[in-house]
């Protein structure tokens, strides 16, 4: 049976529950996946719920009439619940003040506490949300075609146009035009994460 039919099968109540222990065993992977994430490491276990209740909302709210692919719905919904955890617990993390490090604070000598150290090492959080960012930005890069992943290169200062055009044999302004839809194709990718960032 396809996801859809188990789905529309889950919704429609009566004998759905079969249906919809099916679709939770088909994307206990996906879940997993985005669970243990490196920057989830503390909080593993409440990212698999934010996970699961998602799931569980994308079986609820799928609409087969909008066209698009429960599968594909899925992995979005747990996606951006496992990042709006990760954001809500990072604040929390921002605002705790009493993390003392063992120093008194007496001996000038001392560091009085941990969130002194952590400020004085620079912007943790935001080096996490860059590293996020980073590695979702690559990994987009990496799923676009190859003469487009070659032309948005020449953004990333890894490659000239020039040489772009000569190692596909087209002239510049054809790698110019790739990269214009290469870039196109980013942005629609990455829409909904640059809304969470914002958010």
């Amino acid at each position: 049976m396809s996801l859809e039919q188990l789905v529309m099968k889950a919704q429609a109540g009566s004998g759905g529950e079969a249906a919809f222990a099916e679709i939770c065993r088909r994307f206990t992977g996906l879940v997993t996946k985005y669970a243990n994430r490196p920057h989830l490491a503390g909080i593993r276990d409440e990212a698999a719920a934010e996970g699961w209740l998602a799931v569980a909302a994308a079986v609820r709210t799928y609409d087969q009439a909008m066209g698009v692919r429960f599968a594909g719905y899925v992995e979005s919904r747990v996606k951006y619940a496992v990042w709006n955890l990760f954001k809500r617990e990072r604040r929390r993390w921002q605002q705790e003040t009493s993390l003392d490090a063992g120093g008194s604070g007496d001996d000038d000598n001392e560091t009085p506490n941990l969130m002194a150290a952590l400020a004085a090492a620079g912007d943790v959080a935001g080096e996490v949300d860059a590293k996020f960012t980073a590695g979702a930005v690559r990994q987009a890069v990496a799923l676009l075609p190859d003469k487009q992943r070659l032309a948005v290169r020449t953004l990333l200062d890894e490659a000239r146009l020039n040489d772009v055009a000569a190692e596909l044999g087209v002239s510049p302004q054809a790698v110019y035009n790739l990269r214009r839809r290469g870039l196109a194709r980013l942005k629609k990718e990455l829409a909904g994460m640059y809304e969470s960032v914002r958010g």
